[in-house]
């Protein structure tokens, strides 16, 4: 795994900051993904939209409109115990490309004020991320 990231990292992103952000999900619902690929796309594709909303929604405070996200999904099905433990690796580019003043694509990066630990994303999502 880390030798994939690095070589994103390297050769596939653009040299603009990135975040990896990792989902886990409760025992219950790992069994279910194991077992469902359309499951798995949902789970994801519901993860990926709450994340590049986060990325536009930072965004339009500063002003900008029509912005654009990346981000690279592995989709890890063990833990290190070899142990069924299915849960997401996403790479994201840290923050948004929009158009510039010419037209072409500008990279338009921030950070997020801090790394975020919490139980559950509605618990700790309000104050892990303040106005920017």
């Amino acid at each position: 795994m880390a030798d994939t990231a690095a070589h994103l990292m390297d050769r596939v992103f653009p040299h603009v900051p990135a975040r990896q952000w990792v989902l886990s999900v409760p025992f219950a619902l790992r069994y279910r993904l194991a077992y469902d690929a359309e499951m798995v796309t949902a789970v994801l594709g519901v993860f990926i939209r709450a994340l590049f909303g986060l990325y536009r929604r930072m965004a339009r405070d500063y002003g900008i409109d029509q912005s654009q996200c990346g981000a690279v999904t592995f989709v890890q099905r063990f833990g290190s115990a070899a142990n069924l433990h299915l849960h997401f690796h996403v790479i994201a580019i840290d923050g948004v490309y929009a158009p510039g003043l010419d037209g072409k694509p500008e990279s338009l990066p921030y950070g997020l004020r801090r790394t975020v630990k919490c139980g559950s994303w509605p618990n700790c999502w309000p104050s892990a991320f303040p106005p920017c």
